[in-house]
């Protein structure tokens, strides 16, 4: 993946883009130090956003959830989700109230999802345990 296919006309950032980065290697990083993702979707005109835990194997990104959930059955029929992760760094405090900030890094993935069953089920529940609880799976094994 290069860092042009990463970036688009919804990625692109409008206000001080010289902030963002679109190298995967910073993408994955920021991936894997988070623990919790959002996703974001429009369900009956309805938009919502839920968070839910994630793993990621290469340039794939598992998410967890049941089958019956309202995001699953939604994402699994090709509507458009959009998943973030953010990381806070440090809050910065100022004399005045228009000066005080957050230092975060975050990512926004755009992009429909696929069901996955069988063995790669169970590889993406794995994946993502590994990612909640590193060594895991490796211990009960």
């Amino acid at each position: 993946m290069t860092n042009e296919t990463l970036k688009t006309a919804n990625t692109t950032l409008k206000r001080h883009p010289e902030r963002g980065v679109h190298e995967f290697e910073t993408i994955a990083a920021i991936l894997d130090e988070g623990l919790v993702c959002h996703i974001g979707f429009v369900s009956d005109g309805q938009p919502f956003v839920v968070p839910t835990s994630y793993g990621r194997d290469g340039e794939t990104l598992y998410v967890h959830g049941s089958s019956a959930s309202r995001m699953l059955r939604t994402l699994t029929q090709g509507v458009p989700m959009c998943l973030t992760v953010t990381l806070i760094d440090g809050l910065v405090f100022a004399r005045s109230v228009f000066h005080n900030s957050v230092n975060y890094r975050s990512v926004v993935v755009l992009g429909t999802v696929q069901e996955v069953t069988g063995d790669e089920k169970l590889h993406g529940l794995h994946v993502i345990t590994e990612h909640m609880m590193r060594a895991r799976q490796r211990r009960r094994s």
